[in-house]
């Protein structure tokens, strides 16, 4: 089972030798405009690497690669490492992408076996200039096969290569970096419309109907119990399709012994929203991040909502402005997976474990993480960060 433990990220947008832990659950808090969406979209990036089609995924968010880069250094390559485990054993893989090229000039994936002792490592994957591939057994360091000329290709290297000649590590971690779903643009419109094709979901929330009608029968009775926790009179969800092949989604709820029958168009943006992160939860995505969680769900529902993504099988990641959702954290939870994001006077976005200032720290003894959070001045927490940080980089 892989698992993503870490990245650091050079030359993207606000980020730049931007560094944040991953916990299963994770949530980012921080004021406006901090660069919580960055850090979405940044992982979302790293994801598309594995895919092949970053003109796409650039077309799809309305980008130029130009955009990429961040206007606050003066680098051409944007340069990621990711610390992931998998079978409890720990590996890095760094990549650095050519925003002109769209791929990635250089590509690397470590092994440690020793996760103590960092130095020690083996190289079981290395990509150079674009072309050559060698990849390592890794008992034996011996080469698994010859060098391997790819033509033309966006993203990753791994991304050309048929998976039967990969090692299983590799394997299994491209699998899950493509599978990382981002719904960071999710928006009510985009849910409501009907749709014609698509077995995936898109990151504003398109072709909802389409992708709620890929589930199978079992996915979709988890759901529909899932939504009546929620909503309980509701007693059936279904998609409908039509002459033309469009597909809609309809809801049936029962008061006494009357029906009542919406299509998605009629239904509220809380309702919608909470399909479309139940129907994610149901997916076989690895990865799942949401933008502002709370938003349009009614505040009875929020104890529900976190209950579901954090017992989830997925990693998650969320951002918030709202306490509520800390709230239903729990202490020793909140402590790894809240991170403060802020911005330096330089205009960069960082981030901290915001459990870890002393302040919060203390505040968290005394208080829920929710209520530690609403009697917080975020403005105020400034100068205590950069005392922390200076801490930290004398301590290295």
């Amino acid at each position: 089972m892989i698992e993503l433990r870490n990245f650091r990220i050079r030359n993207f947008k606000s980020l730049d030798n931007f560094f944040l832990d991953f916990s299963k659950f994770t949530c980012l808090i921080g004021l406006n405009s901090a660069g919580k969406s960055t850090i979405l979209q940044a992982i979302d990036f790293i994801s598309q690497q594995m895919k092949g089609d970053m003109s796409g995924w650039l077309k799809d968010r309305g980008w130029e690669a130009k955009e990429l880069k961040c206007k606050f250094v003066n680098h051409q390559l944007i340069v990621v490492t990711l610390i992931f485990s998998f079978q409890k054993k720990s590996y890095a893989w760094g990549f650095a992408f050519n925003p002109t090229h769209q791929k990635c000039t250089f590509e690397i994936i470590d092994y440690f076996p020793n996760v103590k002792d960092l130095s020690e490592k083996l190289r079981i994957f290395e990509v150079k200039n674009s072309k050559y591939m060698i990849m390592k057994d890794l008992e034996t360091n011996e080469k698994l096969q010859g060098d391997i000329i790819q033509g033309n290709y966006e993203g990753s290297f791994l991304s050309t290569v048929d998976d039967k000649l990969l090692p299983e590590v590799i394997r299994e971690f491209k699998s899950y970096l493509k599978n990382i779903y981002s719904l960071d643009l999710l928006a009510p419109q985009e849910l409501r419309k009907r749709s014609r094709v698509g077995s995936t979901l898109g990151l504003s929330g398109a072709n909802l109907s389409a992708f709620l009608n890929s589930f199978t029968k079992e996915q979709k009775n988890e759901m529909l119990a899932q939504l009546k926790k929620a909503y309980p009179n509701l007693e059936s969800f279904s998609v409908k399709k039509s002459k033309g092949g469009w597909s809609r989604l309809e809801l049936v709820e029962r008061f006494g012994d009357k029906k009542l029958t919406n299509e998605a168009k009629y239904l509220n943006d809380g309702v919608l929203r909470l399909i479309a992160i139940l129907a994610q939860l149901q997916s076989q995505k690895s990865f799942l991040l949401f933008d502002e969680i709370e938003n349009g769900i009614n505040a009875e529902l929020v104890e529900y909502l976190m209950d579901i993504l954090l017992a989830s099988k997925h990693q998650v990641m969320v951002t918030t402005h709202s306490p509520m959702i800390l709230n239903y954290i729990d202490d020793e939870v909140a402590k790894k997976s809240v991170q403060y994001i802020y911005k330096t006077k330089e205009g960069l976005t960082k981030s901290i474990p915001f459990f870890k200032i002393p302040s919060m720290a203390e505040k968290l003894e005394m208080m829920g993480a929710g209520s530690a959070y609403v009697d917080t001045n975020l403005e105020d927490l400034m100068e205590e960060i950069e005392e922390v940080q200076k801490s930290r980089e004398e301590e290295k």
